[in-house]
């Protein structure tokens, strides 16, 4: 007996990407057929394990499995035995059995036993694999169901330059520290026309945010962490198109399934968003736990974010999950607009204030963040009180 790694040739190779990880256990008879129909194709990941019908599953191949086809002969109490103990071991793991004789009756038992699916004996390819990716499916919507997705924050801009980009990325790095889970936070710049976020946490070469749109029905954790650029801060950025693209170019339904993918998959995620309005946009903001509105101690900015926050009050945005922030706060004496006139005019609490603060232009053009310059900037302790002011606000069981 022996384990072979073979390629599956077809044009469904960007399908089972996620199928990379199917063990076959079989007897060296059936297996020599699944053999000569794959010959010499290109299929990554697909492992075949000739045994006996009654040798276990070997356990090291079956931890490292997406999904198992095992062969079993419902004659013989080894061949199901092993079954039932693959399925103690791995509770979880898909597995499909393959009969040689497919009765109505005896899939009914295999299923109850907690078996998947089957295919007949001897195996053929296509029928295999379209099986195989079927119960795939099932199993991540049903994984996808259980999991709970993580916090989504949302920073908006009363008008284009308040630096709401600054504040994102730093707010990122935050959250970022204190994520619990271990996974990281991801930042999305979802302004398809002026977005930096690349440039200012040295991000260049990232793919854009644009190309997994578009790809989101074959996206995989794998597939995200490689198109992201991981920052030292534990930041995998997702950049903005090179290109000037319409604002109308993201699709609403991809766009939220991209972004459940990613809160699935990250301890956090930060959304940069445009200064101008469309349905998407709205779409990112509504589904997001918490809302961050980036205003200046101007008239042109306070005009803006009251609009602004009159529109998210008339589609049903719930106020207390927007918090003002006012950006550039400079210790004056004497100023012709407080933020006790922010508060009166926007008829809302400040949520906090942010520095002005010279150095972070300045790390920002260098790809880093304010505190890798100066470890006591301003700017990164208003964020940090931020930071800490958001989640302290997310309900129990939303902020790992």
């Amino acid at each position: 007996m022996g384990t072979l790694d073979h390629h599956y040739f077809g044009q469904k190779d960007l399908d089972l990407r996620t199928c990379a990880g199917i063990l076959i256990v079989a007897s060296p008879g059936s297996t020599a057929g699944l053999d000569a129909s794959a010959g010499g194709g290109s299929f990554p990941g697909m492992v075949i394990h000739s045994c006996d019908n009654g040798d276990p599953v070997p356990a090291d191949a079956a931890a490292m499995a997406s999904i198992v086809v095992v062969e079993v002969d419902p004659a013989r109490r080894e061949s199901m035995a092993r079954l039932a103990e693959l399925k103690q071991r791995h509770p979880h793991l898909p597995v499909i059995a393959a009969l040689a004789d497919v009765s109505v009756a005896l899939t009914r038992t295999l299923v109850r036993e907690g078996i998947d699916d089957v295919v007949s004996l001897p195996f053929n390819l296509d029928e295999l694999l379209e099986t195989a990716l079927e119960v795939l499916a099932t199993s991540r919507r049903s994984d996808e169901a259980q999991v709970t997705l993580a916090p989504l924050v949302a920073v908006v801009r009363s008008i284009g330059g308040c630096g709401a980009t600054s504040i994102a990325t730093h707010l990122a790095a935050d959250l970022a520290q204190h994520d619990a889970s271990g996974r990281g936070v991801a930042i999305v710049d979802l302004d398809l026309q002026c977005g930096s976020v690349s440039h200012c946490l040295g991000g260049a070469g990232s793919t854009p945010i644009t190309d997994l749109i578009e790809e989101d029905q074959r996206l995989d954790a794998e597939l995200l962490r490689s198109a992201a650029h991981i920052t030292s801060d534990n930041i995998s950025v997702f950049s903005a198109p090179n290109e000037i693209l319409p604002l109308e170019t993201i699709d609403t339904d991809k766009l939220l399934r991209t972004l459940n993918l990613l809160r699935r998959h990250y301890g956090a995620v930060v959304l940069d968003l445009p200064a101008n309005w469309t349905n998407w946009t709205l779409s990112a903001v509504s589904n997001a736990d918490q809302v961050v509105m980036v205003v200046e101690l101007t008239v042109a900015s306070l005009r803006q974010a009251k609009r602004r926050l009159e529109f998210f009050d008339s589609v049903g945005i719930e106020r207390a999950n927007i918090g003002v922030v006012v950006n550039r706060v400079e210790k004056k004496l004497f100023r012709s607009i407080d933020l006790s006139d922010v508060e009166h005019t926007l008829g809302r609490p400040v949520t906090g204030s942010i520095a002005l603060e010279d150095g972070v232009n300045s790390a920002q053009d260098q790809g880093l963040l304010v505190q890798h310059v100066n470890r006591k900037s301003k700017f990164h302790a208003d964020v940090a009180r931020l930071g800490e002011s958001l989640r302290s606000r997310m309900p129990n069981g939303n902020w790992s």
